[in-house]
């Protein structure tokens, strides 16, 4: 009997134990779906003003599973978190081929990834994608 009442004393005292231990774990924001799509930059502004992308080299934005993607001259990437309306773009990288044509393409690639690290807000609007904050705002549709 007193093996018995050992053992139970020492179940007991390993699950109130155990059960100190094990933290709950907080969620992390994770991307909504519903962005997960690739996008075309229709139209941009910025501190130097408003840009079309135009028929000169579509600037591609891919969002899928928390990353974001694309390629202008050259390939670029980077993480994507997405909570409510808000939205942050980090850890953007690049490759970096030089591209000659279109004339004008490495700015655009340069001033494209430069905004994209400014946005903070994040929004679909009529089936079109706005992103914006700190004197950004870029607005793409949907690649069908």
């Amino acid at each position: 009997m007193r093996k018995i009442g050992i053992g139970l004393v020492l179940v007991a005292s390993l699950a109130m134990v155990s059960g100190c231990a094990v933290p709950t774990p907080t969620p992390e924001p994770t991307p909504s779906v519903e962005y997960d799509f690739d996008w075309f930059l229709s139209s941009g502004t910025d501190s130097q003003g408003a840009w079309v992308d135009g028929d000169e080299g579509a600037i591609r934005l891919s969002i899928n599973d928390g990353q974001v993607s694309g390629q202008i001259c050259n390939s670029w990437g980077g993480d994507i978190v997405i909570s409510g309306s808000d939205v942050e773009v980090s850890s953007i990288y690049s490759t970096k081929m030089r591209c000659p044509a279109p004339k004008g393409i490495m700015d655009r690639e340069t001033r494209f990834l430069s905004d994209l690290a400014l946005v903070t807000s994040i929004e679909l609007v009529d089936g079109r994608l706005r992103l914006s904050g700190d004197g950004v705002e870029l607005e793409f549709v949907g690649s069908y």
